[in-house]
């Protein structure tokens, strides 16, 4: 189950070398990459700082809790550039405050006339940018008193707040542009010495500045084109992240009940799911799932009277059942990888199947075995045959059609009370931010991407330079990376949760709301996934001498009807519920007048 502790090998399972065409990402065979969320997710850490930050604190240095499964994405190569951009901020932060520290100790009017330069940079931006809100908003005061026009408060109220930040911008970027002057008359040296040494300063801070944000192009550059984005040397730590991503056991939460009043939907039970009802960890949403799961009764197929429909139960059942819940899920992953079969053209990308073991963090024991030791097919097999353990087993089954919508989809198999069930869950991670696509955009790397971020750091001097402060973060990241070289799973304490409480891919996922485009293709494979399975399952009960014809019945119900499908939201407008309850229609409302509830996707049929 663990990951291969090599770059090339981590490369080989991504399917080969790859090339670029067209400016995207893309293997030999046209495609894109499979590893292209691990990329993008990459490209985030040195492009949204605050993302850095949280992989650091939360992943990285986290050590008494488990990190997440990892979905469509590797998080060894993620932690390992997150600390390298971390890196190049810190140099720039060090290098800038060393400039200042040797100025003011130099030439303290010099470093202080820098300063005042840097504010103007930015204060007058903030003031052309109140210039251009407040003159339209002028205008069209000027027009409501000339044509006597009713004005809303909101519009007088956001052209007062724009003129005195106008006014307040102004009259600082005024003080800033006299302060040198003042300061080369209170020290008593020539105004162009004094602008030298300033000059000196600021060049010394633009270097430091442009440098990174080179140096950062060229890590992007290498994110984008090597062959593959792992780390060339593994810490203790990421050798432990490798494994626990990928571990059999899965820790999960159970729900916590909602404060009162808080929710009318989660109380009135029209969100099943809720914020915290799905176990999957770090698989994404929630979008489908069997409600109740299917269950047939393990009954003969031919009775010993020879007439089917007249036989009675005690004659059609075995004493014992006919077959352990293990060799169903050992026929099933025979049966589901032909549907990844590499050599296969209309082969599902990114397909996987292992084993999972789910369980609740409240059940974890002080001292759990499968922490300390690998666990094997028997151990699995054992769980799988028990239905009443604290330890749920699901058979993963995923997918992934861009790199970057995946599919996963979860079938738990028990066999108690002399029938067969069936649990079957799928969740989706839909497209990392847009912002972290950066470089499949045209000519966003090479060389000329390396001159563009260079000047685009200098642009932003100001602002740059204000994030030393930052460097006060720095005792607190490094001193949390010494504490995480000491795994502290291993060691039980009170009140003991080991639970992951982030999935850095899954926090980074569109809404699904907002997915309605990809929802096609993610529900696509759900399907595909689903007939496969239950004609697997039909197949197995046939070769077992069970009788199916209920199975079959209640099969063709779920994938003809989707009645079963229970991801989707309900959203009802306009509607009373309780003794004597009253809508009031609101003509703000566009719906007002309709009087209808919707149903989401999952509830139709």
């Amino acid at each position: 189950m663990a990951r291969s502790g090599t770059a090339r090998e981590r490369h080989d399972e991504y399917g080969g070398q790859y090339e670029h065409v067209g400016g995207r990402s893309h293997d030999q065979g046209g495609a894109p990459k499979e590893d292209l969320a691990t990329r993008h997710l990459c490209a985030g850490v040195y492009l949204d700082p605050a993302f850095c930050g949280v992989v650091l604190r939360r992943v990285h240095n986290d050590t008494a809790r488990m990190v997440a499964p990892s979905y469509g994405f590797d998080l060894v190569p993620l932690v390992g550039h997150a600390w390298l951009a971390w890196l190049l901020d810190t140099v720039q932060h060090l290098g800038v405050l060393a400039v200042f520290a040797v100025g003011f100790a130099v030439r303290p009017p010099a470093a202080l006339v820098v300063a005042c330069g840097l504010g103007f940079w930015w204060l007058s931006g903030v003031t052309a940018r109140s210039a251009v809100v407040v003159l339209p908003l002028r205008a069209k005061a000027t027009a409501d008193r000339w044509l006597r026009r009713t004005r809303w408060l909101s519009d007088s109220d956001e052209l007062r707040e724009q003129v005195r930040l106008f006014r307040l911008s102004g009259a600082g970027c005024l003080a800033l542009a006299v302060t040198p002057p003042l300061l080369a008359g209170f020290a008593r040296v020539p105004l162009g010495e004094l602008a030298r040494a300033a000059g000196l300063l600021a060049l010394l801070i633009a270097v430091v500045v442009g440098g990174r944000g080179a140096v950062q192009q060229l890590c992007l550059n290498g994110v984008h084109g090597a062959d593959s984005a792992w780390p060339r040397r593994l810490t203790l730590r990421l050798r432990a992240i490798r494994e626990q991503q990928d571990h059999p056991y899965v820790v999960y939460r159970r729900p916590t009940p909602p404060e009162p009043d808080t929710d009318a939907k989660r109380r009135l039970g029209l969100d099943p799911a809720g914020e915290d009802g799905s176990p999957f960890v770090g698989s994404g949403e929630l979008v489908h799932r069997w409600l109740p799961p299917l269950t047939v009764q393990l009954l003969k197929a031919h009775g010993v009277t020879g007439i089917r429909g007249h036989a009675p139960m005690a004659e059609l059942e075995d004493p014992s059942p006919p077959f352990r819940a293990h060799e169903l899920i050992a026929y099933l992953k025979t049966a589901m990888e032909p549907m990844g079969d590499s050599a296969d053209p209309t082969g599902l990308r990114g397909f996987r199947v292992r084993d999972r073991l789910y369980i609740a963090e409240a059940d974890v024991p002080p001292r759990a075995e499968w922490l300390r030791r690998p666990v094997g097919q028997a151990d699995i097999d054992r769980t799988i045959d028990e239905p009443y353990d604290d330890v749920h087993h699901f058979l993963e089954i995923g997918a992934s059609a861009t790199g970057e919508l995946v599919t996963t989809v979860f079938l738990r198999v028990t066999v108690k009370g002399r029938a067969l069930s069936l649990d079957f869950a799928a969740c989706a991670l839909t497209r990392t931010p847009v912002e972290y696509h950066l470089l499949d955009a045209f000519a966003e790397s090479g060389a000329s991407a390396v001159v563009r971020s260079t000047l685009r750091g200098l642009f932003r001097l100001p602002a740059e330079v204000v994030r030393v402060w930052r460097l006060a973060e720095a005792p607190l990241i490094l001193g949390g990376a010494v504490r995480a070289r000491r795994n502290r799973l291993l060691r039980p304490r009170r009140g003991m949760a080991i639970g992951p409480r982030l999935s850095v891919r899954e926090d980074k996922s569109t809404p699904w709301e907002q997915a309605q485009l990809d929802e096609v293709t993610i529900y696509d494979h759900v399907k595909l996934i689903e007939q496969r399975l239950l004609k697997a399952a039909e197949d197995f009960l046939r070769r077992h001498g069970i009788d199916t014809s209920s199975f079959e019945r209640r099969a063709a119900s779920i994938i003809n009807t989707g009645v079963l499908n229970m991801g989707g939201k309900t959203e009802i407008k306009q509607s009373a519920i309780g003794d004597k309850a009253q809508v009031r229609a609101d003509s703000r409302d566009t719906g007002a007048h309709s009087g209808h509830s919707t149903a989401g996707e999952g509830d139709q049929g």
